[in-house]
Parts: structure tokens; C-alpha cells; sequence
């Protein structure tokens, strides 16, 4: 199934989307189970106090980023593995333990998401497989000849 984010916190399914095989933004979000983010960028869940968050991970998190220098300071997207590519990421986003708030949007914002989770937490070779296969289909895709592929996501080449 194919994932559109509409902002940081939602996401949504269209049936045209849903019939695209192996390329899919929800597929590639499993690679948050390797890297590093700024707490600038998931502040927003350090103010979370819904009733389905897991309240330690948020003050770990708030603790984290509580210096004066926050800016800088970066979370583990994966606290338990962090350097392996695993399953993992699923696993926490069960527990309430995803960093960036459109990853846990994918437990909490809808049935169908949180289905495919739970699946992959079941089954983490449907996972890679989705994962390879979803990679394989980008890699074919090349660049639009208006387009550039960023040295930094953050700024324009």
C-alpha cells in the first residue's frame, strides 16, 4: 500500500495508491530503524500527553532535550538497536516509542497502518522483503529531468 503524508502527524491512503506494488513511503519508514534525529525536529512530542503515549519514553526524550544547546542534540530513532537493521522500529511503535511524529501516526491514526505493523512485528521477513522490493522500484525510477537528487535534504544543491 502506498502512504501519502499530508503533514507531520497524518497520513492517507487513496485506492489508486493502495493497487501500487512495493513503492511505498510506509514501506521506507521502516529504515528509522537505523539513524539519528534532532530533537527540532520531533518537538512536538515532547508536549504529547494523550493516554495512548508511552509517558517514560516522552520525559526520556524530554530530558534529552532539555539543554541549551537542543538544537544540536539528536535521539536515536531506534533506542533499542540503533545500529542494526531490524525490525525493531515496529516493535517500538507498538509501544508508543516512535521518535518522529508521522511514525507513530502509523499505530495510532489508522486501522489499516497499524495492521501492517503489527504484521511486521510478527513477521520480520515480510518486512525486508517489502523493504527490498519497495527500494528496488524507487532505484528504477531515476531522476525527473526536473529534479535533483539533495547531498542534504535539508537545503537545495
Amino acid at each position: 500500500m502506498l502512504f501519502t503524508c499530508c503533514n507531520n502527524s497524518s497520513l492517507s491512503i487513496t485506492e489508486k495508491q493502495a493497487r501500487l506494488p512495493f513503492f511505498s513511503p510506509f514501506h521506507f519508514s521502516g529504515a528509522h530503524t537505523i539513524g539519528k534525529a534532532r530533537c527540532t525536529t520531533f518537538s512536538s512530542r515532547l508536549q504529547s500527553s494523550s493516554d495512548s503515549e508511552n509517558i517514560d519514553f516522552i520525559a526520556s526524550l524530554q530530558q534529552l532535550c532539555s539543554g541549551a544547546d537542543n538544537g544540536n542534540t539528536a535521539a536515536h530513532l531506534d533506542l533499542a538497536t540503533p545500529a542494526t537493521f531490524d525490525n525493531q522500529y515496529f516493535v517500538n511503535l507498538l509501544s508508543g516509542e516512535g521518535l518522529l511524529p508521522s511514525d507513530q501516526t502509523l499505530v495510532n491514526g489508522n486501522d489499516q497502518t497499524r495492521q501492517i505493523v503489527e504484521n511486521y512485528v510478527q513477521n520480520p521477513l515480510a518486512f525486508f522483503e517489502d523493504f527490498k522490493h519497495s527500494m528496488l522500484k524507487m532505484g528504477s525510477l531515476g531522476s525527473p529531468s526536473n529534479g535533483q537528487i539533495r547531498r542534504d535534504c535539508r537545503t537545495v544543491n
